[in-house]
């Protein structure tokens, strides 16, 4: 429970005094900003305060679909991370600088009047953290929704369809051009530019794990969710075509709440 405070309450103030007053991006940075905010349209916020989305789910869990269902409901402009490390890739630039762009970015939605969902996850401390100072400092309400695909029929603890997470890696459509993340991210693997793009984004998943699940060693074993230190507004199964009318229930709540 302590430690859970000192995340989720003492953090946020620690890098807004530590982190955020001190950072601030290189040229390149500043060019691949530049290139990404021209190109998103704002949308009019549906609430009556400002939002900010943050989503919590591996790779492949339907992030960016629900992200994209649920601005079309409350007024919103999806904030893709894959999209900001494309622009720092162009410049030849670290990655580290995703996250400090997005929020700036963020930051300028919210004043221009709209909301904003982040469709990168937020299952890391400190960038959770980070989003939390950012959003009090406009004066926005920050929500977390979590993405998930289970076909078990053990209801009480969600598992992980790792058939399901594989097929979807597996078949997206990767083009390897600068306009794709994962087709154009590097890999030693040899193979299509498809193969690449899902042996990278496969790895992503791999990596991100045990961060999201438990292993419980019965009945032949699986992974199930890992109850998250911090509130979630809401848990979406994107397994089932039935997700997008969780998303329009979120949104009553979201609007009737903001």
């Amino acid at each position: 429970m302590i430690l859970n405070w000192l995340q989720e309450v003492l953090l946020p103030f620690i890098i807004k005094v530590m982190v955020h007053k001190r950072e601030k991006l290189t040229q390149k940075e500043r060019r691949a900003q530049a290139r990404f905010l021209s190109e998103l349209l704002v949308s009019k916020r549906k609430t009556k305060k400002p939002v900010v989305v943050a989503m919590i789910g591996l790779v492949g869990s339907g992030k960016s679909s629900v992200a994209y269902e649920l601005a079309k409901y409350i007024g919103a402009t999806v904030i893709e991370g894959d999209k900001i490390r494309i622009e720092l890739r162009k410049e030849e630039e670290r990655y580290e600088g995703a996250r400090k762009i997005a929020e700036n970015v963020a930051l300028e939605i919210i004043k221009n009047g709209g909301n904003v969902i982040f469709d990168s996850d937020h299952i890391d401390p400190a960038k959770r953290a980070s989003l939390r100072a950012k959003a009090k400092e406009v004066g926005a309400e920050l929500i977390f929704i979590r993405t998930y695909t289970d076909t078990s029929d053990n209801s009480e603890i969600p598992g992980f369809n790792l058939d399901e997470m594989i097929g979807r890696n597996m078949t997206a459509d990767y083009t390897g051009s600068a306009d794709d993340f994962f087709g154009g991210a590097k890999t030693p693997f040899q193979g299509t530019d498809q193969q690449k793009g899902a042996v990278v984004k496969l790895r992503e998943m791999a990596r991100r794990l045990p961060q999201h699940y438990r292993w419980v060693n019965k009945t032949g074993g699986r992974w199930v969710l890992r109850k998250l230190p911090f509130k979630v507004f809401a848990e979406i199964n994107t397994a089932y075509p039935e997700w997008k009318k969780k998303v329009e229930k979120i949104t009553g709540k979201i609007l009737k709440k903001f």
